[in-house]
């Protein structure tokens, strides 16, 4: 499922040969219908501004990797980091970091991206940088939880007691020990940028010079004339959330050694 989206993503001019700017506002395509029907010119009929569905399927899928790898690597990149420092120095530097990560729990994130997005630009670049900076707290706690594990199994304590410089026990010996649980975090987390993301272009908060699943989906909501203009970009959607879900559950039963007990 993932490997048919990035083949869209990546060989995105070669399977059409509509150009990107010829599928977003404020373009409008000349002589076109709304919400056409299926046709020779149109295989899945055409928009709300008359828009080819297929080709906006296929530069959709560029936007969606997109929305999948950035806030991810954001958030989990930053949590990694933040926690393990959190983790192995403790103390005061971590109470204010927990305290800090409790802060941010006690707002929802997606109301946060609501109101951050359209003060800071509803760029797609932008959305992406502050959903993923958003995220990073929960990303902290989890991390947190799993040096706190393996910081006192006994080649840690070995390395510190040989003298390892501080960083160099955090980054060589605690992290790649750690990390198994928050790679297949990324996975998880992909599926989850993607639904939320395609939710904000749902009510209105896309960035309208790309092509998206979820502002196809928005444009499409209130007319039935041509159900493929919102029922093929929804089905995109769930064959990709559910691609990175399988993937992320695969490399739980590979990288968790409980389950080969």
């Amino acid at each position: 499922m993932v490997i048919f989206v990035l083949v869209l993503a990546v060989y995105t001019p070669w399977l059409t040969f509509y150009k990107l700017e010829e599928l977003v506002m404020p373009y409008i395509p000349p002589g076109e219908t709304p919400f056409d029907p299926p046709s020779a010119d149109h295989p899945l009929g055409t928009t709300k501004y008359g828009y080819d569905i297929l080709a906006r399927i296929i530069w959709g899928g560029r936007t969606t990797i997109l929305m999948a790898f950035i806030p991810v690597t954001i958030a989990i990149g930053g949590g990694l980091i933040l926690g393990t420092i959190s983790a192995y120095f403790g103390g005061t530097i971590d109470y204010f970091m927990m305290r800090f990560v409790d802060l941010m729990y006690a707002f929802p994130n997606l109301i946060l991206v609501i109101i951050i997005v359209p003060i800071l630009g509803q760029e797609l670049l932008t959305s992406l940088i502050i959903y993923g900076i958003l995220f990073i707290p929960y990303n902290i706690r989890f991390m947190r939880s799993l040096v706190l594990q393996v910081k006192q199994l006994e080649f840690i304590q070995a390395a510190k007691t040989g003298g390892a410089q501080k960083f160099k026990v955090m980054f060589k010996h605690i992290i790649p020990n750690a990390i198994s649980p928050m790679i297949i975090a990324f996975f998880g987390g992909a599926a989850l940028a993607i639904l939320g993301l395609a939710g904000l272009a749902f009510i209105g908060l896309g960035d309208p010079t790309v092509a998206s699943w979820g502002t196809d989906i928005n444009w499409a909501r209130a007319s039935f004339s041509n159900i493929n203009a919102s029922v093929w970009p929804g089905l995109f959607i769930g064959i990709t959330a559910i691609g990175f879900i399988l993937i992320g559950d695969g490399l739980r039963d590979a990288l968790d050694p409980r389950l080969s007990l």
